[in-house]
């Protein structure tokens, strides 16, 4: 896994830049971001009725890289994986240092024992790092705005993925697997799409903000 993680570096960023803090997006520079789907392979992560979270986070980080391909000029988006499978979580630190990533979003689905819902955006507890909060905000709103979405609001978390990472870094929680309402949210293609088309408008949001 680690080799093949490292090759899959090489080629997604051999010959990208190597500047690792926010350029603008309009330079001659292009802005790397790295998307990381949650869980994977034997790791299934949280389980609804009939969804899983690391089916869900797969589909969610896949079209969210699109949109952002696909509508944002001079953006690469490279995914710690496109496929179901299992990479450790410093793997996937490890792998957006590697290309040295000027951002990096980890896409999960929250489950709680009793009734709970909305989303939330992580940022580690031990680093102010604005741009993390800028984007993890950006994210909640577009949520809650565009989503219509019960916003839980931003934290902050000692996530390995967050702590281990160089870059401006958010792990954000799209919704409740656990909640019946919430998953059938999260199981139709209507919701996936709106989910990730949140965190693309919130991404070209933080991208103006650094052109300013």
């Amino acid at each position: 896994m680690k080799d093949r993680l490292f090759i899959y570096g090489i080629l997604g960023c051999i010959f990208l830049g190597l500047s690792a803090k926010p350029v603008s997006v309009y330079s001659e520079e292009r802005f790397r971001i790295v998307l990381d789907a949650g869980h994977g392979g034997r790791d299934q992560g949280a389980a609804g009725r009939k969804i899983q979270e690391k089916e869900v986070t797969l589909k969610i980080a896949q079209r969210a890289a699109k949109y952002i391909k696909r509508r944002t000029r001079g953006v690469d988006v490279i995914l710690t994986r496109n496929r179901d499978e299992f990479i450790s979580l410093n793997e996937r630190a490890n792998f957006a240092n590697f290309c040295q990533a000027d951002l990096f979003i980890s896409i999960h689905a929250n489950s709680a024992r009793g009734y709970a819902e909305g989303t939330e955006t992580f940022v580690w507890n031990k680093r102010h790092n604005p741009w993390s909060f800028k984007l993890a905000r950006l994210i909640q709103k577009e949520y809650t705005e565009r989503g219509k979405r019960k916003n839980r609001g931003v934290k902050k978390a000692n996530f390995a993925v967050l702590r281990n990472t160089n870059m401006p870094a958010v792990l954000t929680e799209v919704g409740f697997i656990s909640n019946a309402k919430e998953e059938k949210y999260l199981k139709s293609r209507k919701g996936r799409r709106k989910l990730a088309y949140c965190i693309y408008q919130a991404v070209k949001q933080y991208l103006k903000t650094i052109d300013e």
